[in-house]
């Protein structure tokens, strides 16, 4: 048994597509929804989404079309890995095929270890910096009010 296993976990990706076509049928794959996406920002983004469903395992595709503003790509996909075997190369590949002009917006990888490695959820939460976080010295705060009246 490997004491690390590394997995691609999620894909996010954007895409150009020609105006007004819908995101294709996928082998493998059943649609769970298609439905309108209320605005839930100021910023509208896209007007649906599409749910597909492995048929062999928990690996979900969603696919977000019909772009509220121009300046966003026609589509965004992303392909959220089954816990237990992750992300292939052949899922990423089948969503790919029906893409022009894409680029990866987040590829996200999931590490787990052995019980035995010692890495443990206090181990991580004491040594691990994750994204744009950084280290910082630990230093005493000094309690002072905000706001301060006037000295008598």
């Amino acid at each position: 048994m490997n004491p690390i296993k590394v997995r691609l976990d999620r894909v996010q990706i954007l895409s150009w597509a020609p105006k007004a076509r819908k995101p294709p049928k996928l082998k493998g794959y059943k649609i769970v929804r298609d439905c309108f996406v209320p605005c839930q920002t100021t910023t509208p983004t896209y007007a649906r989404s599409r749910q597909y469903q492995s048929t062999t395992d928990d690996t979900k595709i969603f696919w977000q079309y019909q772009r509220r503003n121009g300046w966003l790509k026609p589509w965004k996909i992303t392909i959220v890995a089954d816990d237990e075997r992750g992300l292939s190369y052949d899922d990423v590949e089948m969503v790919l095929k029906h893409c022009r002009h894409y680029r990866f917006l987040t590829i996200e990888i999931a590490v787990d270890f052995c019980p035995s490695v010692g890495i443990n959820k206090r181990f991580v939460r004491q040594h691990a910096v994750f994204g744009k976080s950084h280290h910082r010295a630990k230093r005493k705060e000094k309690t002072s009010p905000l706001l301060r009246g006037p000295k008598d």
